[in-house]
């Protein structure tokens, strides 16, 4: 019942914004790409040097977690814990490593979809604020979190 109230409420959504208000600017002498810019300079100006330190500290992260749990399955089979405990207690972080491609793929999908339904809806855009196309983009990503996080959980 969940998942079709979800796909149903999530194709609505598609539909309105990719074919709600749809119109073609016949006047192009008009355009000034200073003042009609579908997403502002400000997201650019603060977003990328976050995304630049997110990526930075998820690799750090990542290699120091690799790294102790490296080190813990050495201690733990060097102090004869059996092979049953080991499987139980490393099994999330294996179900979790195996759907990293999945995670990335969904992340890169959701990006690409908005970006094109941004693009197709510039016209549309352009009349309200840069704002709306950046909800856009964190619409489909956090829809993209979101069945990931619901296959992960189904397979922990």
């Amino acid at each position: 019942m969940k998942k079709k109230l979800f796909i149903s409420v999530t194709l609505s959504i598609l539909n309105i914004i990719c074919f709600g208000q749809t119109t073609i600017q016949t006047n192009s002498l008009n355009y000034d790409p200073d003042k009609m810019k579908i997403i502002p300079d400000k997201v650019f100006e603060m977003g990328i040097p976050l995304l630049f330190i997110f990526l930075l500290l998820n690799t750090i992260v990542a290699i120091l977690k690799s790294r102790a749990e490296n080190q813990l399955k050495l201690r733990m089979v060097d102090k004869g814990v059996s092979e049953e405990t080991l499987i139980k207690i490393f099994k999330e972080s294996n179900a979790i490593a195996r759907l990293q491609p999945l995670k990335w793929f969904l992340f890169t999908l959701a990006t690409g979809v908005s970006l094109l339904i941004i693009h197709f809806n510039q016209n549309y855009l352009l009349k309200h604020s840069g704002y709306f196309a950046v909800g856009i983009i964190l619409l489909f990503l956090s829809a993209a979190f979101l069945i990931y996080y619901n296959v992960l959980k189904k397979k922990i």
